[in-house]
């Protein structure tokens, strides 16, 4: 037998009880945003793994043997040809990547070291040779450290090793985060409110949060909250849907962590975020934010059916009913629009399966009932 599933008037009730969005919670402007400037880089290298069990490169992998023969004649002992290093099957060409940490690095620094084979069969058993790494960026030069080390290899992909704390940071890696008016100016911010010699930092939303009117309320907590200390009549600017701009008071600019500690831990009003629904297929969840509601629609899926049914006159709730049906109706009008949370907790109780919840919402929000927007991510 199909099943058929009703939402009983009780859900209804409860939902009604209480306003359609929930209270507004106290967040810090620091829990939304980022420094804009402030991020992980990385260094980067090639070098070579020595000490392979026969699952080096080889005679077959020219560039190895190149490299291996420049290494040995910078220690003293020159190669004549390639042909007498040919079955070194014990040595890799590889790539070494070193991230530095969203704050920078400083010299003497020991940083993780990501190992990748080139064209070795295996990396397990392996030493990473001294290998200098440069900025990934090749208009910064310089030479910011060396990596070296044991290769540890783990699970099944023999190709790919790492190195704890294989990296020793020979020079200092800074995060700047605060920029003249013009350097702003020159990435076509032209603001009036901007200033060529004035000092800013930019506050980055993260992505689950940006959009306009949450850009909006972040300049506006740091404006009520900052502008009498800054001694301006304004002190922040939304310049789009994920950035705001913040100006750091002349007084401030010998110590601007200080002002970026009173902007980061500005008190922030969260209203109900945006209504959306974020389906993974691969983990098989859904996550629902904001209030996501739906219009009255009907769907049929697999010959189940589920109902929203008001509360009768006196507030009495009518006893659910199972029989066969093949349409799902769901209709709230007398009361208010149903609640994506309400139905995905109903199918859930069911144990309706993830695919066939999915397809419900896709179904209504294609119809152009549903009124949030439905994203997907993996």
């Amino acid at each position: 037998m199909r099943n058929t599933l009703t939402i009983i008037a009780v859900i209804v009730l409860l939902a009604a009880a209480g306003p359609a969005t929930g209270q507004a919670t106290v967040a810090r402007v620091g829990d939304v945003t980022r420094l804009q400037g402030q991020g992980r880089n990385s260094l980067l290298g090639y070098g070579l793994v020595a000490g392979l069990d026969k699952t080096g490169d080889g005679d077959k992998f020219l560039p190895s043997m190149r490299a291996l023969a420049a290494m040995m004649g910078r220690f003293g002992a020159p190669i004549e040809s390639l042909e007498d290093i040919k079955g070194a099957k014990n040595v890799a060409i590889v790539m070494v990547e070193v991230t530095i940490p969203e704050h920078g690095a400083r010299e003497g620094d020991l940083l993780d070291v990501a190992i990748t084979a080139v064209a070795a069969k295996s990396l397990e058993g392996g030493r990473l040779l001294p290998t200098p790494l440069v900025y990934h960026d090749r208009n910064v030069e310089g030479l910011f450290g060396f990596a070296r080390g044991a290769v540890a290899v783990e699970g099944s992909a023999k190709t790919v090793g790492h190195i704890r704390g294989g990296a020793r940071m020979e020079q200092d890696v800074f995060i700047n985060v605060v920029v003249r008016g013009t350097e702003l100016r020159s990435v076509g911010l032209n603001s009036p409110w901007i200033t060529p010699q004035a000092a800013y930092i930019t506050l980055v939303l993260d992505e689950p949060h940006a959009g306009w009117s949450m850009a909006a309320a972040v300049a506006q907590a740091v404006d009520k909250e900052l502008s009498v200390s800054a001694d301006v009549e304004r002190v922040a600017l939304a310049v789009d849907s994920k950035s705001i701009v913040v100006l750091l008071p002349e007084h401030q600019r010998g110590d601007p962590a200080s002002w970026i500690r009173d902007v980061e831990q500005t008190p922030l009003l969260m209203e109900s975020n945006e209504a959306r629904i974020t389906v993974n297929r691969n983990t098989g969840t859904i996550v629902i934010t904001g209030d996501t509601r739906m219009s009255p629609v009907v769907v049929s899926q697999r010959g189940m059916t589920v109902t929203v049914i008001n509360p009768l006159e006196g507030g009495t709730v009518p006893q659910a009913a199972y029989e066969q049906q093949d349409f799902v109706p769901l209709d709230s009008e007398q009361n208010r629009q149903a609640n994506v949370r309400d139905m995905l907790e109903a199918l859930n109780r069911l144990k309706v399966p993830f695919l066939d919840r999915v397809a419900i919402l896709e179904e209504i929000h294609r119809a152009g009932k549903l009124h949030a927007k439905l994203l997907y991510e993996g």
